[in-house]
């Protein structure tokens, strides 16, 4: 494997604590790593997404449903069952392998395991991965008024650690699958991509990369400084350029990653907004008049500079905090945009968060979008993250973890990607071990929100149970990707382990309320034994894990129902004697 590519993916490896896997099965995760993550912005484990040895000549099989990882049928239903409609599905594939060479035969082999994953009624041997995965895609496929376009997209990459050189024999075997794909007619969009050395640093390199972009100006006004804010503008541009300039990637795709702090995602062409939008941009009088007729785009970077003589601003780590719908819709009609279609812009400095997360707030208070989209913005959740910065100033490197408020602030900064928790991941952890709703915690991510929205980030809670709860369930990660103790065996009930962690470290199942002046030194004892130079949480943890023995492994519905955490809390509670 060349060289440089090798120590990306060792890099990869020490982020996660991966530990006794093969070089082939470590690129195998990379390559799941850097494609997943073009298709799905949050944080994830991928040996989550990676298939077993045996798997059917796929090595990498991810869903996105409504920009969420969707990893169990349960939370497919449950996706399916809100209110919401036009939800984006994509659906990704992925083969990897370490040599250099494209092979005819391997492409060939792949193309096979796809044909049997795809009949939905596979013979090859499948793991659990390729079988959850199967029935996540039937229950896509039974709610398709609900899905965007009537069908899901699929993405299908092939990657090798050599260089792709599109030999016509490699291309053929690669139209192959596309056009076998597209005549399966499930889906609505099909793409597939040879990644080679190549496109794999790119990918890893977009993945930590600062988004940085120039724009000229046809005219603008500056506003005065105000407190947190030292610049902002008013800019009339030219549509054309500000797609090419700052939606763009080198693909020409929709740049999505300037839209993570966007709270809410592109709703498709048939929304009765987007539709009107793209109604004007198509009528050569209508056209004319966009900057007037639309209600413009709102852009925040931390920095930024504007040149007056020559009107063009520089923008760095920029992000598009308003106007996702007009942005897409202006994207998808690119060839529509002639020179006479302009659009309004404020552009606003804010090396702050607060004041970003102010603006944010303030710019998308529609009533559509989802209450969880603001945990962020709460005045408690600056408070624990203030506390988790707090505390990282008396830990050692070691031990450092981070609450990533707000949606990307850490991107490109150099942080181990396994340290860095955003807020539906705190949110789980909390509700896991301080209000014990591990059972919640394992359901759909958003779930959480819904079932203990009202007790999470109140303003009473103290900030060290949602940093000592995170720092459990860190621990306990690196456990499992460690393989130590045993740790793998329990991935799905990490969330039952960190409920059980707080009775075993106190020997006692009475737990200060958040809101008491009792929880800082009932969480410090705590955070004190899982920063201990002698790991004494370990036998902490392997205390947690008899106690599930004792109790039964539950199945995979059981593991998202309140009994089996009442069960584990009363056999804790006879344990420890009350």
């Amino acid at each position: 494997m060349h060289i440089i590519l090798a120590n990306h993916v060792n890099e990869l490896r020490d982020d996660f604590g991966y530990q006794g896997l093969n070089e082939s099965k470590l690129f195998e995760i990379f390559c799941n790593y850097c494609v997943v993550s073009r298709h799905f912005l949050g944080r994830f484990d991928p040996i989550e997404v990676t298939t077993n040895e045996d798997d059917a000549a796929i090595d990498g099989i991810a869903i996105v449903i409504d920009g969420d990882l969707i990893t169990t049928l349960e939370d497919a239903v449950e996706v399916f069952n809100t209110h919401k409609t036009n939800l984006l599905v994509d659906i990704v594939f992925v083969q990897a392998k370490s040599g250099e060479a494209f092979q005819k035969a391997d492409v060939a082999n792949f193309k096979m395991g796809l044909e049997d994953f795809l009949s939905l009624e596979p013979k090859l041997p499948n793991g659990k991965l390729n079988e959850e995965s199967i029935e996540i895609i039937k229950v896509v496929l039974a709610n398709l008024k609900k899905v965007r376009n009537r069908r899901p997209n699929v993405h299908v990459y092939y990657c090798t650690s050599g260089t792709y050189k599109a030999e016509r024999e490699i291309k053929a075997a690669f139209e192959i699958i596309e056009n076998y794909i597209k005549d399966t007619e499930l889906f609505f969009s099909v793409s597939v991509t040879a990644a080679g050395r190549g496109e794999l640093l790119k990918f890893f390199a977009d993945l930590s990369d600062k988004n940085e972009a120039k724009l000229t100006l046809i005219d603008y006004f500056g506003m005065p400084a105000m407190p947190g804010i030292p610049q902002s503008y008013v800019g009339v541009v030219a549509a054309s350029n500000y797609v090419r300039s700052l939606l763009c990637d080198s693909d020409g795709e929709l740049k999505q990653s300037v839209f993570e702090e966007n709270v809410r995602s592109f709703l498709g062409s048939d929304n009765d907004v987007n539709g009107a939008i793209q109604r004007t941009l198509q009528s050569d009088e209508k056209r004319k008049l966009f900057s007037v007729l639309n209600n413009g785009i709102t852009v925040v970077a931390p920095e930024l500079t504007l040149t007056p003589n020559t009107r063009e601003i520089h923008l760095t780590n920029y992000q598009v905090i308003n106007g996702c719908q007009t942005s897409s819709t202006l994207h998808a009609n690119l060839d529509q945009l002639t020179d006479d279609v302009n659009v309004v812009i404020k552009f606003i400095e804010s090396p702050d968060n607060e004041s970003s997360s102010d603006i944010i707030s303030a710019t998308n208070s529609q009533s559509d979008i989802p209450k969880e989209a603001f945990y962020g913005l709460r005045g408690k959740a600056k408070l624990v993250q203030k506390y988790f910065d707090a505390r990282n100033q008396q830990t050692p490197a070691e031990g450092k973890i981070y609450f990533e408020r707000r949606q990307g602030e850490f991107r490109g900064v150099g942080l181990q990607v396994s340290r860095v928790f955003d807020v539906k991941e705190v949110a789980r952890c909390y509700a896991a071990m301080f209000l014990n709703q591990p059972h919640n915690s394992a359901r759909y991510v958003r779930a959480i929100f819904a079932a203990s929205g009202e007790n999470l980030f109140r303003d009473d809670d103290h900030e060290s149970y949602y940093y000592c709860s995170t720092l459990a369930l860190y621990k306990y990660q690196t456990l499992i990707n460690g393989r130590k103790i045993g740790a793998q065996n329990y991935l799905k009930l990490r969330w039952h382990v960190i409920q059980a962690f707080k009775w075993f470290a106190h020997g006692k199942v009475l737990v200060p309320e958040p809101n008491s002046k009792k929880a800082d030194v009932y969480a410090t004892k705590m955070i004190d034994a899982l920063q201990s130079d002698d790991r004494a949480y370990i036998p902490i943890f392997e205390k947690c894990q008899r106690a599930i023995d004792h109790v039964g492994f539950p199945t995979t519905d059981s593991l998202k129902r309140g009994k089996f955490s009442q069960d584990l809390a009363d056999h804790v509670r006879q344990d420890l004697g009350g």
